[in-house]
């Protein structure tokens, strides 16, 4: 069974290619049935690259869309895959719609794979992610931030820490050590960041 990765997609460019594609993936989830047998669903990916033309015999497609929104011109994808995000797809959609540019943010935590290919932060400028678990609290944290320096802030605003830390990962990641370490059977935690990887 693989690690499950999941992946927010952004889409942009000409409206008529982005409005093509979402009616594409909209036609998919008002069938009645799949378009193609599978153990996904109807949005499997599979049957989207079927649906646009290409063979997903082809196409690694070991995945499928969890929900689908088409906002102010962006037209943003969920998805769950199997071990990343499914570049193969992405780029098959770019060669069908060439005017389309598909940014994304996928999360794949068993394996520490936390990646975008948004290099300047514009349509994700969340760059860090914290998940903090303090079962003793009941206190539970998954939240995303652009910078070092609001880490820390939540941090001191959720009573984790007090003391002042200089803005850097290995500053936080020390503190939060010793805490878990004081407490091991109560605290687990991560601080990622999302690393730029090429298109």
């Amino acid at each position: 069974m693989p690690n499950w990765a999941y992946t927010l997609y952004k889409v942009r460019g000409s409206e008529s290619e982005v409005a093509a594609l979402h009616k594409t993936i909209q036609n998919l989830a008002d069938m009645d049935g799949s378009l193609l047998p599978n153990g996904f669903g109807k949005l499997w990916l599979g049957n989207l690259v079927h649906a646009l033309g290409g063979d997903w015999e082809k196409t690694y497609c070991r995945g499928h869309i969890l929900d689908y929104s088409l906002e102010n011109g962006i037209l943003k994808i969920n998805t769950e895959t199997a071990w990343g995000e499914m570049s193969d797809v992405r780029h098959f959609i770019k060669q069908k719609y060439p005017s389309l540019q598909i940014f994304f943010q996928t999360e794949e935590p068993g394996m520490c794979i936390f990646q975008t290919n948004d290099a300047t932060g514009e349509i994700f400028p969340e760059r860090w992610l914290l998940d903090w678990n303090d079962e003793k609290a009941n206190l539970y944290l998954w939240e995303y931030f652009g910078e070092l320096s609001a880490v820390i802030e939540y941090l001191k605003g959720n009573g984790i820490i007090t003391s002042e830390i200089h803005p850097t990962k290995e500053a936080i990641t020390a503190v939060l050590s010793q805490i878990q370490e004081e407490r091991p059977d109560d605290i687990s935690w991560m601080l990622e960041e999302f690393v730029v990887v090429d298109d």
